[in-house]
């Protein structure tokens, strides 16, 4: 699984997405970066960083701290690592978020934005999540794909490599299971205007962009026991 996911988004950095992805989630996960109030000294990992456009925007908050993305994709890691050069506490390292290369405790806090459901065991991913951060660290974690969004179902087919589609409440009892406690979910909405000509894309139809709109996306968050 992790070999075809790197073959996968090898070609999407290879075909320059990575910017396309930062204009199409950066609205929300700008958002869900504000909302998790990072203070400056933060030790923060970036779980799918793609790009690395999240990475760098968490280190704009994290100025006295450190910022480190990982990826499955070696040619998105290389993207990441050329585009954030100017930003001196961040760093990104190839490595799969159901083996964390880094030791218990590390991070004080964790974000991942539209990853969560490409993993093969979202559970153990989410458990290692949980076992490198510090106690009363913060996860927080942003998905467009989820059973509440209806619209976002037609994804599955078209994309080339299997994703998991799971509702609210199970991303919550993966929160759970764990180890996360004073868990939260909400909905994060895009106010950037769709365009009135809009003709396809992510989406068959005008209508089903508009219904993905109105559902939002789907943030959730738990923090690791003091």
């Amino acid at each position: 699984m992790d070999d075809q996911l790197r073959t996968e988004f090898n070609e999407w950095a290879r075909a320059g997405k990575g910017e396309s992805m930062e204009q199409g989630h950066g609205p929300v996960g700008k958002q869900a970066i504000q909302l998790m109030r990072v203070p400056a000294d933060a030790r923060i990992l970036d779980v799918g960083c793609g790009s690395g456009w999240a990475t760098r925007a968490l280190a704009g908050y994290a100025i006295n701290g450190q910022v480190t993305g990982i990826d499955i994709s070696d040619e998105m890691i290389r993207v990441a690592r050329e585009s954030s050069a100017a930003f001196p506490n961040t760093d990104f390292e190839v490595a799969s978020a159901e083996r964390l290369p880094f030791t218990d405790n590390e991070f004080t806090h964790a974000f991942s934005m539209e990853s969560l459901y490409y993993y093969e065991n979202i559970s153990e991913a989410v458990t290692e999540i949980h076992r490198v951060l510090h106690p009363g660290g913060l996860f927080v974690a942003v998905m467009d794909l989820y059973w509440e969004s209806e619209a976002t179902h037609q994804w599955i087919d078209t994309l080339k490599v299997p994703v998991e589609l799971l509702s609210v409440e199970d991303y919550r009892s993966l929160f759970v299971d764990a180890g996360f406690l004073n868990i939260r979910d909400q909905r994060l909405f895009d106010p950037t205007p769709i365009p009135e000509n809009y003709t396809g894309g992510s989406f068959k139809s005008r209508a089903d962009f508009e219904e993905y709109r109105r559902a939002g996306s789907l943030m959730v968050s738990g923090e690791v026991a003091k």
